[in-house]
């Protein structure tokens, strides 16, 4: 990850240099941190994604005008840079399918660039694993809020009670258990870097396989 984010940092720097950015390397880099944990800027209206805004909030801190189709191209490289550094479950495809096979299956993301999640889909042969992919930056609304769980349950017509959700944070387990969803933990590394609460029925695995386990 430490290799993915050089690369992002490294993408948008020279994005910004093209435009008239007079900073080095070292003193822009501190004004990207935290890029995609901030609050979502408010009062862009030209801008019609989330990563987009906060590309435009990014360039006024710089004091760069950063012209809007050169923010989409560093976007878009910058994206497809850094899941070059990533890979997909082995397991991923094998458990999709089986589960595919007499279950709905839904993504939930949050993620502030929704184009690139069905073109990540695409590009790692998941897409049509997928009944309905509900992405925040789409239906404006971010876990661990429930509605953005909610938007996935009417795509499938399903209701929480019949659902469960698998994620790997925090926000995912909140999330479900807010909209009445079993969540499912996985914690691939077994770490302990947060701990499900024993008390909120929250199942923890360690694989994606392990979910077939838990289906009736």
């Amino acid at each position: 990850m430490e290799r993915a984010w050089e690369a992002w940092y490294g993408v948008i720097f020279d994005a910004f240099r093209a435009s008239g950015l007079s900073m080095t390397y070292g003193q822009f880099r501190p004004y990207c941190e935290g890029f995609f944990d901030r609050p979502e800027p408010v009062g862009f209206t030209e801008e019609s994604t989330v990563v987009e805004r906060r590309m435009r909030q990014l360039a006024d801190e710089v004091k760069v005008n950063l012209p809007r189709s050169h923010a989409l191209q560093a976007i878009e490289k910058s994206i497809h840079i850094w899941h070059d550094y990533l890979q997909v479950d082995p397991s991923a495809k094998e458990v999709l399918g089986l589960i595919g096979r007499h279950r709905s299956v839904a993504l939930v993301s949050n993620f502030d660039y929704a184009p690139y999640v069905r073109d990540l889909l695409v590009r790692w042969e998941l897409e049509s694993f997928f009944d309905a992919i509900v992405v925040s930056d789409a239906v404006g609304v971010k876990k661990p809020h429930p509605d953005i769980f909610r938007h996935a349950l009417k795509r499938l017509e399903l209701s929480a009670e019949q659902t469960i959700h698998v994620g790997d944070s925090r926000e995912d387990v909140e999330g479900a258990l807010g909209a009445g969803i079993h969540p499912v933990w996985i914690d691939r590394q077994r770490s302990n870097r947060w701990q499900a609460d024993p008390h909120m029925g929250v199942a923890r695995i360690s694989a994606l396989y392990e979910v077939l386990d838990l289906l009736d």
